[in-house]
């Protein structure tokens, strides 16, 4: 059985045999022997076969409508009986399996779509062709880069579909011999063993189509490189997780990324008329048709900054400009929000009572979430995770008025005191995350206040945010499309944070 490590977000009570968490949250209360089991699945061991996973499992309650039921695992008696509980953690988010690096590795081919890729290219296709056949695919380069990864030994092909990105993957995915594809982007430096372990992932578990390591920005001098260190787009963090709207990760960037080849043909590979989004889309029609995805952050590869303003402004804008694209073609999973019950009723609290409002209606939502727990031991870690879940619901309404709805605020903020106040505090409350998350990412010899300082953070975030809601808003008007700047009401009269 492989290794699986707890969710970050999960919480264990009550001797071990109470969880909480997980995204979309759950509770799961286990008897004895399944406090037992879980602790050797943590630990990479196994259980007593004469135990059953019935016996493990006695009451699971999701804290979300939109999580499946799981007891079906449970009558699965093909299944060793630690086996049958992992899977149904593992499922359910609580857990998640940890990639092998010392397992054996199929063949597995690398794809990257190069324009004018330089010396990074050469480098990538190094490092890549000692773990297997790799196929550049030359989407009009002038630089000559491809041509020397083919005296390199790479397998250069010309891009046969639209230029872009999509385009050039799409050619590589159609010319790949082997069941399984990994994709670089030309500009990412990738060390040896960047992928040990993600195709094991793929090859245990049937239902899995997508893997992708954490994608972090390469160091470099410039302030633009110190702010994408920590705030990188294609960065999504340092804690594992299943892949879907309403997870703690929505999507995988195609900067990195593995799949089954025969998963991606199936549905076209990545839409060539997109030229952002395109792997938002991916993943997403890769879910509707009951596969899944995987996020990954034991494996890294390093991606190139901007190299300046303009061109970090332009890739912002563009990622902008793709979300009601995604609406148009996906729905209300592309709201910029996700609000449920008791977050819509305390945020109306405070905008009609004020502090003290907001106060009582946090109390109440809490006791009321509190209530669902069946003892003392079940109350008090319902009503932190409400608290966590109002709390996370806070962040994403500030990031929102500070970017998705920017335009709005700003005409709001002009006219009206409070729409002012608000602004200002999630101006400052965004400049001040990005500033400890760009100095937390920097290297411990560089972290003195020039390594990244906070008057250039605070411009930086502003264009940030700027160029997303200028994309977002143009865009929009122009395909009258208002799904990707509304709300989206969901949740559960419990925990429903809007995360």
């Amino acid at each position: 059985m492989p290794a699986y490590e707890l969710d970050p977000s999960v919480r264990r009570r009550d001797s071990g045999r109470l969880l909480v968490g997980g995204m979309p949250p759950r509770l799961l209360r286990l008897s004895e022997a399944g406090a037992v089991a879980l602790d050797a699945i943590l630990a990479g061991g196994s259980h007593d076969p004469r135990s059953t996973a019935l016996d493990a499992c006695l009451a699971d309650q999701a804290l979300d409508p939109a999580t499946a039921p799981l007891g079906a695992l449970l009558a699965d008696r093909t299944l060793h009986p630690a086996a049958a509980l992992a899977q149904r953690l593992e499922r359910s988010g609580l857990i998640h399996p940890l990639p092998d690096a010392g397992a054996a590795e199929p063949e597995v081919t690398t794809i990257v779509p190069a324009l004018d890729g330089g010396e990074t290219l050469l480098a990538l296709v190094r490092v890549a062709l000692n773990e297997g056949p790799v196929i550049v695919v030359d989407d009009g380069s002038r630089d000559g880069s491809p041509t020397r990864a083919a005296r390199l030994g790479a397998e250069v092909l010309t891009n046969a579909g639209r230029k872009g990105p999509a385009g050039a993957r799409n050619t590589g995915l159609r010319a790949a011999r082997t069941d399984l594809v990994a994709f670089l982007d030309a500009d990412c430096a990738a060390a040896p063993g960047w992928r040990a372990g993600l195709a094991g992932l793929l090859l245990a578990d049937p239902s899995l189509a997508m893997t992708a390591p954490r994608v972090r920005s390469r160091p470099a001098e410039s302030a633009l490189a110190h702010y994408e260190a920590g705030n990188s787009p294609l960065d999504l963090g340092p804690a594992p997780s299943l892949v879907g709207p309403g997870r703690r990760v929505a999507y995988l960037p195609a900067a990195a990324l593995m799949a089954r080849r025969s998963a991606l043909l199936e549905l076209g590979g990545f839409d060539e008329s997109m030229r952002f989004g395109e792997d938002v889309d991916l993943v997403w029609r890769l879910l509707v048709a009951g596969r899944r995805a995987r996020y990954v952050p034991a494996r890294e590869v390093l991606h190139a900054p901007r190299p300046d303003l303009r061109s970090f402004a332009r890739q912002r804008f563009g990622y902008g400009a793709s979300a009601p694209d995604l609406a148009a073609r996906h729905g209300r999973l592309a709201a910029p929000l996700r609000v449920g019950r008791h977050t819509a009723a305390v945020w109306s609290a405070a905008a009609v009572f004020g502090p003290r409002g907001a106060l009582a209606a946090l109390a109440g939502s809490t006791a009321l979430v509190a209530s669902q727990g069946s003892d003392g031991p079940g109350r008090r870690p319902l009503a932190e995770e409400a608290l966590r879940g109002q709390a996370a619901a806070a962040r994403h309404l500030l990031r929102a008025v500070s970017r998705e709805w920017l335009p709005a605020t700003l005409v709001l903020a002009a006219r009206d005191r409070r729409a002012r106040r608000l602004l200002l505090i999630a101006l400052a409350i965004e400049v001040a995350s990005a500033h400890h998350r760009a100095h937390a990412a920097a290297p411990r010899r560089r972290r003195a206040p020039s390594a990244a300082s906070l008057p250039s953070t605070a411009v930086l975030r502003l264009l940030d945010h700027a160029s997303y809601a200028a994309g977002l808003w143009s865009e929009s008007l122009r395909r009258a499309e208002p799904r990707a700047l509304l709300p989206r009401r969901t949740g559960p009269p419990s925990m429903d944070g809007g995360t």
